[in-house]
């Protein structure tokens, strides 16, 4: 479903409720640019970065670079269809801000990145026009302080020059006239200048004055003049809190396309995606706030969030020896669109990607990340369940060589593939049947190749 910014407030409920009742959420990312690795300075250009020097690498990308499109796909059971469906969602995301936050971001463009979203049919125009704005949970803070700031703090005083000091004592007198008098013919008076009105220094001038002059009055600015009335706590009080509330629905409204982050981070369902290692980082740095410095300390971070990470690529490749092999995200699910079980479909209203093949469209990719899961996890257990009737070896082990030939084609399709009998629903993501595949995301490059979580 594509959600812009004009039904977005009218989705938000029902996009709360699809993550808060699914089984597994999967995400997506499309950004303005990706870390290039050149190898460390005064090293040679072949020697594999370690694991470390690679977040530091994809955590300064995150901090230049725009996340442009959020795709998440949310899925659930149908106990009576027997079939997982999916509710796949795509964000346009506009970096643009209300001015009133006084936020003015700046990201870096990748000319290699853009080319590559052009060609795949990414319309930057709809970033803007159609894309949701938002505030990362920093940048809210920094709105919230800054409101605090402005309501408490007064501008400082400013030098009476000499040409002024008869102007002030002409207006203080003329306000004190008013004051002391019983039964004045208006409950304000209005202080400019005969035919000129006043400039914005004078106007500086007389709201300072009067706050020191005469504390219990207010000043109200207006085009040509400002005008003095007597202060009424009640009604003081009545609109700080109008502007408080306003503040607080400007800010809530702002938050924009953050409630969806926001819920997906409170649900702490099963996060899935596609070499989940990049988004992650920029997921984090662009709704969340400031990344830690270490990935020891981001691991932690995450797995607080997220209990449960699965890393389709983890799966494809999770042995030593198949890490380098292919394993694009389209490539994998045109080998796996073909087996039946588990059976997946698209609820009704969702129905966009039925028929359109939109990759790199970040709602296309979550949708296909989703099933590959489903399909990856359910030719697995097939094996696995084969394996511990037949007793020969580690069953584990032997499900997992099997699964990696069919995706690498190593045996050419072994016959046995087309009898192996594919359950239509795989174990709750909660039980020890996932322990070889959960919280392990695949990092090709790197010495260590991988990232474990919970650590």
């Amino acid at each position: 479903m594509e959600v812009s910014n004009s039904n977005f407030r009218q989705l938000l409920p029902d996009i709360i409720s699809s993550i808060d009742n699914s089984c597994f959420v999967a995400v997506d990312l499309e950004l303005s640019g990706i870390h290039k690795t050149f190898g460390p300075r005064n090293t040679p250009l072949n020697r594999k970065q370690t694991l470390e020097e690679r977040y530091k690498e994809v955590k300064a990308a995150a901090e230049r670079f725009q996340v442009l499109q959020l795709g998440l796909c949310a899925v659930s059971y149908d106990e009576l269809l027997e079939s997982y469906v999916c509710r796949p969602f795509n964000f346009f995301v506009n970096p643009n801000s209300e001015q009133k936050f006084g936020l003015d971001r700046e990201y870096v463009v990748q000319a290699s990145a853009i080319g590559f979203l052009l060609e795949s049919g990414f319309n930057f125009n709809s970033t803007y026009t159609s894309g949701i704005r938002y505030l990362s949970r920093r940048e809210e803070r920094y709105v919230i302080e800054r409101e605090n700031r402005l309501a408490q703090e007064f501008k400082e005083d400013i030098h009476i020059d000499e040409a002024s000091q008869q102007f002030v004592k002409d207006f203080i007198a003329e306000i004190q006239e008013w004051v002391d008098d019983p039964n004045p013919t208006f409950d304000f008076v209005n202080i400019s200048t005969v035919g000129q009105g006043v400039n914005s220094y004078q106007k500086r001038l007389i709201h300072q004055v009067v706050r020191k002059t005469f504390p219990h009055l207010q000043t109200l600015g207006r085009p040509t003049f400002v005008q003095v009335i007597r202060t009424d706590p009640a009604a003081e009080k009545m609109k700080r809190d109008e502007r408080r509330a306003r503040f607080e629905t400007d800010v809530e409204r702002g938050i924009g396309l953050r409630h969806v982050i926001d819920a997906l981070f409170s649900s702490q369902k099963p996060l899935i995606g596609h070499n989940l290692f990049t988004d992650l980082i920029n997921l984090y740095e662009c709704f969340i706030g400031p990344l830690p410095d270490t990935s020891k300390e981001f691991a932690h971070a995450i797995h607080e969030s997220f209990p449960i990470v699965i890393d389709t690529k983890f799966i494809a490749t999770c042995d030593t020896e198949t890490a380098t092999y292919g394993s694009n995200l389209q490539g994998i699910w045109d080998l796996l669109s073909t087996q039946d079980f588990p059976a997946i479909g698209l609820d009704l209203g969702y129905t966009r990607y039925a028929t359109s093949r939109l990759a790199h469209e970040a709602g296309y990719d979550s949708y296909n990340t989703a099933q590959i899961l489903i399909r990856l996890i359910g030719r697995y257990q097939a094996y696995l369940s084969r394996h511990l009737a037949s007793e020969n070896g580690d069953p584990e082990s032997m499900a997992i060589k099997h699964l990696l030939d069919y995706l690498h084609r190593l045996d050419r399709f072994p016959l046995a593939d087309h009898r192996i009998d594919i359950p239509k629903r795989f174990p709750s993501l909660e039980s020890g049947f996932w322990k070889v595949f959960t919280n392990k995301l695949r990092v090709n490059g790197t010495l260590e190749g991988l990232w474990v979580l919970g650590k």
